[in-house]
């Protein structure tokens, strides 16, 4: 039973349905991040944690775990729960509001863990990339679901889900390294300790 718990709680995933959202300063593109509205939406949740100044408390099949690591004030709350191995569902809803008739762009999804500093840790998954058009006053809906295995590079505790929304050109150069970016949103999930078993 013990073994059995111990491979359980290592296959743990959480997500945190909660987003930071921004304007990156890269590409200056103000006009454009006003005219498109992004959405991301997680389903398919096992349970649930809470994150708070205590730490993070898994919910799951009438269990209750805990982690001891604390993170910024910004990602503490109530939110969906997953497992190691699960597909997580993820769809990203983009939404030109307007003026422009036409908006062309690039969505790139990636992950990564997320140190208590708040910076990134190991990658999570490769990024995905996706290009659409969406005229004025449609929506449409990116499948961007994943799968993150463990792996050793892999801390415990919160992982970040991050969208970024560019236009199709690319380029840069020192202090204008993404020109191309219009606006960046983000999800947090967290997989507990991993404990290999015997």
């Amino acid at each position: 039973m013990r073994k059995s718990l111990i491979l359980f709680f290592a296959g743990l995933f959480v997500l945190i349905v909660g987003f930071n959202s921004g304007v990156f300063a890269a590409g200056e593109h103000k006009g454009e991040a006003q005219m498109l509205d992004v959405d991301i939406q997680f389903s398919g949740a096992r349970g649930y944690t809470v994150t708070n100044a205590d730490g993070i408390f898994y919910h799951f099949y009438g269990i209750v775990a805990k982690e001891n690591k604390i993170y910024p004030e910004k990602y503490w709350g109530s939110v969906p729960l997953y497992f190691f191995g699960q597909t997580i569902p993820v769809t990203v809803v983009v939404t030109n509001k307007g003026p422009r008739a036409k908006a062309k762009i690039k969505v790139v999804s990636e992950s990564y863990c997320l140190m208590t500093d708040g910076s990134n840790g190991a990658a999570l998954m490769k990024p995905k990339i996706v290009e659409v058009e969406i005229a004025r006053g449609e929506t449409k809906t990116i499948d961007a679901s994943f799968n993150c295995e463990y792996t050793p590079e892999a801390d415990s505790g919160l992982d970040r889900f991050t969208v970024k929304v560019l236009h199709i050109n690319s380029g840069g150069g020192p202090g204008n390294e993404e020109p191309a970016l219009i606006m960046s949103r983000e999800g947090i999930f967290c997989p507990p300790e991993y404990i290999p078993g015997k």
